[in-house]
């Protein structure tokens, strides 16, 4: 009994409809804050013969729940019963609006252009620190190949993903851009070459031999995860990049 008289009176507070007695008793219930048994029973049984309601009179949490137009089960039952009664109980409005923001979570993740399997992301100093310190590496990688998007949370991305194994004009570990002839053919800066444990070429005809170092020392690394700011998430001349923290 308590627990419709509770849904009972939450449905008045709720009214936004044309109904007059139902807006006296919503009058009287702001008013003093409770109703009579007999105003319980009438108002039950003018609740149920609401028929015709006005969306543009609603409170904006109702006009949400009201003029949702996706597929989900459960917010279009809560829908229908709002647009037939005119209300709804706290309990609903709260559920219904914590699913409708789920909705609006999903889509925007589906519409938001990010990095994918295969391209090429360059982190920020955090991050790769934050790897470094994870995988037990001497350098911090901040040049990533994304091999899978693995969570996405309201405010982020979780990547795993290996060192770069492309070419670019930065150094595949330290994203500094490459000057001298040997870090340009190699990809590599001596210092990194260093810190990857990787001999460094005295010769340019000692490329492919690094090259090979190179890819074998990747796949010992193996495949490091991460977390991404979405609003850091940004690409620039063709890359992905990380800006807050480069």
């Amino acid at each position: 009994m308590t627990t419709t008289t509770t849904s009972t009176t939450s449905k008045v507070r709720n009214y936004q409809g044309s109904n007059k007695f139902l807006l006296n008793l919503k009058s009287s219930l702001e008013r003093w804050g409770n109703l009579t048994p007999k105003q319980m029973e009438f108002a039950e049984k003018a609740l149920k013969s609401v028929q015709t309601v006005n969306v543009e009179t609603m409170s904006e949490n109702l006009q949400k729940i009201a003029k949702y137009d996706g597929p989900n089960n459960f917010i279009n039952e809560i829908k229908g019963k709002l647009l037939k009664y005119g209300t709804l109980s706290d309990k609903q409005v709260n559920a219904t609006l914590t699913q409708i923001q789920k909705d609006i979570d999903k889509e925007d993740t589906r519409n938001f252009k990010i990095p994918t399997p295969g391209d090429t992301v360059t982190v920020g100093r955090k991050i790769g620190q934050q790897m470094k310190e994870t995988y037990g590496l001497e350098f911090n990688p901040m040049v990533i190949d994304i091999t899978k998007l693995l969570a996405v949370s309201p405010k982020a991305f979780k990547f795993s993903g290996k060192m770069t194994i492309g070419r670019s004009k930065v150094c595949r570990c330290c994203a500094k851009t490459l000057t001298d002839e040997f870090s340009m053919l190699t990809g590599v800066g001596k210092t990194c070459a260093k810190h990857m444990k990787i001999p460094y070429i005295t010769d340019i005809s000692q490329a492919d031999r690094f090259r090979e170092d190179y890819l074998r020392r990747v796949d010992e690394i193996g495949e490091m995860e991460f977390w991404v700011p979405k609003s850091q998430v940004k690409k620039w001349d063709g890359q992905w990049v990380v800006k807050y923290i480069m």
